[in-house]
């Protein structure tokens, strides 16, 4: 029991230290999380609740962030799930988002793709800007900043319209963006 609390301890301290998850531990035993809305997106693509069941599948908080409770035993696997390595890099809307050690969001696109979010306001309260590396535009965010753009994102996806969209990922592929409403006509034509 003892080790377990110093592990949560040491958990706490060292997510905390770098503003990813925070962890703390209810009277029943049971394990908190508290996840910034990017670090959400990110392990649910590396399968970071692998082996848990139910999977947790919590609502957002007002402030975008998630809320996860787990068991001492369902704890233990979500740590071991977290000493993999990542499987890749989260992709959201054509972006390949990953965390770097000190809890700050990195972003690579294309240049085209870029060009495509700015247009469309994808930036807006956000001052970081892009530096092209090997070919490829990265931008480091900040949580807040991460947290705009996910609500610009957001903004950009409600704006409807019956096109379908293509962005040409940081890795070479392609990613469609198709509007709900037209997806279901797609799906109604066995298209």
């Amino acid at each position: 029991q003892q080790a377990l609390h110093r592990r949560v301890r040491e958990a706490v301290v060292s997510t905390q230290s770098t503003g990813n998850i925070s962890v703390s531990q209810d009277p029943s035993g049971q394990f908190i999380l508290h996840i910034p809305a990017g670090l959400w997106t990110i392990i649910q693509a590396n399968n970071g609740f692998a082996g848990i069941t139910p999977t947790p599948s919590p609502k957002a908080n007002p402030d975008g962030s998630f809320t996860v409770s787990l068991t001492p035993a369902q704890w233990q696997i979500f740590q071991d799930n977290q000493n993999k390595p990542p499987q890749a890099a989260a992709a959201v809307d054509g972006v390949n988002i990953t965390v770097d050690a000190s809890g700050r969001y990195i972003l690579k696109f294309h240049k085209q793709h870029y060009e495509t979010l700015k247009n469309n306001n994808g930036f807006d309260g956000i001052t970081a800007v892009p530096e092209e590396k090997d070919g490829v535009l990265v931008m480091t965010l900040n949580e807040k900043e991460m947290q705009q753009f996910n609500v610009n994102q957001e903004k950009i996806n409600q704006e409807g319209d019956d096109s379908i969209s293509v962005s040409l990922l940081a890795s070479g592929d392609y990613m469609l963006h198709i509007p709900a409403a037209l997806w279901k006509m797609i799906q109604l034509s066995n298209g």
